[in-house]
């Protein structure tokens, strides 16, 4: 399928115009296991969706045989985000392994995000946190401001 049909499919099943998209990878939610899907994140009306996609792991197929596809939705609604933020990567991980509580990860200054791995921590209003891996971070981010 051409991207722009995928999109224009997606738009349909969403009920509106998709007002942001980007490639992300959804790592997990905290205190559950971790993920890291490759997906798409993407905006339509109030709602923040990801979901993954299929792809062709060869060395997968080889190692674990044929495995059946399993695809992941999960979307929140703005208004239920009360923070986003940078993290470390490491730090998400251990938030999501439930190590560390999502209130208590430290924000990554400008300076640590040229040397560390990135993530996008979501707070939700229920106090769970999701992280991801975004491509198109800045304008992400930019939603949740508050201010």
């Amino acid at each position: 399928m051409d991207p722009a049909e995928f999109w224009r499919q997606t738009s349909e099943k969403r009920g509106g115009e998709i007002s942001f998209r980007t490639f992300a990878a959804f790592l997990g939610r905290s205190g559950e296991k971790l993920l890291g899907l490759p997906g798409l994140l993407y905006v339509v009306g109030d709602n923040v969706w990801f979901e993954d996609f299929e792809h062709d792991n060869w060395l997968a197929k080889i190692v674990s045989g044929n495995r059946e596809f399993k695809k992941t939705e999960l979307s929140f609604a703005k208004s239920e985000v009360t923070f986003a933020h940078v993290v470390s990567r490491g730090s998400a991980y251990r938030c999501i392994a439930g190590r560390v509580p999502p209130d208590k990860l430290p924000l990554l200054t400008p300076r640590g995000r040229l040397f560390l791995s990135v993530a996008v921590q979501v707070g939700l209003r229920d106090g769970s946190s999701l992280f991801f891996e975004v491509i198109n971070r800045e304008p992400f981010l930019a939603m949740f401001a508050r201010g």
